[in-house]
């Protein structure tokens, strides 16, 4: 083996190893930050959505199925946290192309991913979580807010039960999820971001400072 074929082969580890670092960080923001926010809570009490579905009926006299409710809101976190899969896989392939399409001919050319690289990424994140949010709600919630009601004390009462879910989840639950989601986001681009650098670092040690490669 020569030594542009050792070459060769440190440039593609080079990549192999930003390409891995890319997988890890986004299976980790997927997996560990951005589905469970849409997972149910251990207790009934930290269930915001429950919670806020009862007093809502509470307050307008109206009895509320809670095995339905259970049910219909464990259908709904799952179309929400399904959706994360196509927000990885957009994310690691827009990602990836970066690395793959960066030719490295001279000593001069490294893999650079900037925060700017992330700003379409993240703005299709934010938009399919929020279509989304919308169409779980209406698929799910909406679909069978008819069933979830034992008793009513009016009709305009079972409205306002209705209003008040549709307001809470279209409004502040939404905003909630978006920000913590955009946080979380942050600390893994810019995880990510130094992952890269630091790989880098490596690569451009081991070229500078061994004879075998010369570019």
């Amino acid at each position: 083996m020569d030594n542009n074929e050792i070459l060769q082969q440190h440039i593609e580890g080079y990549k192999k190893s930003i390409i891995d670092i890319i997988n890890n960080n986004t299976e980790i923001l997927i997996d560990g930050d951005i589905k469970p926010l849409f997972k149910k809570p251990p207790l009934d009490s930290m269930d915001l959505i429950k919670s806020k579905i009862l007093d809502l009926s509470k307050s307008n006299k109206c009895i509320i199925d809670i095995d339905k409710l259970s049910t219909i809101l464990d259908n709904y976190r799952k179309m929400l946290s399904d959706c994360c899969d196509e927000i990885g896989k957009i994310r690691k392939v827009t990602l990836i192309k970066i690395v793959e399409d960066t030719k490295i001919i001279n000593q001069k050319d490294i893999i650079k991913i900037n925060k700017k690289d992330f700003t379409d990424i993240n703005k299709k994140i934010r938009t399919i979580i929020k279509k989304e949010l919308q169409n779980s709600y209406e698929k799910t919630i909406i679909r069978e807010i008819d069933s979830l009601f034992k008793k009513i004390d009016t009709e305009e009462a079972k409205d306002k039960v209705i209003s008040g879910i549709t307001k809470y989840l279209k409004g502040i639950y939404q905003k909630q999820i978006l920000e913590s989601m955009d946080i979380k986001i942050l600390v893994k681009d810019t995880t990510l971001i130094n992952g890269v650098k630091e790989q880098t670092e490596r690569y451009l040690f081991t070229i500078n400072n061994s004879r075998l490669f010369k570019i």
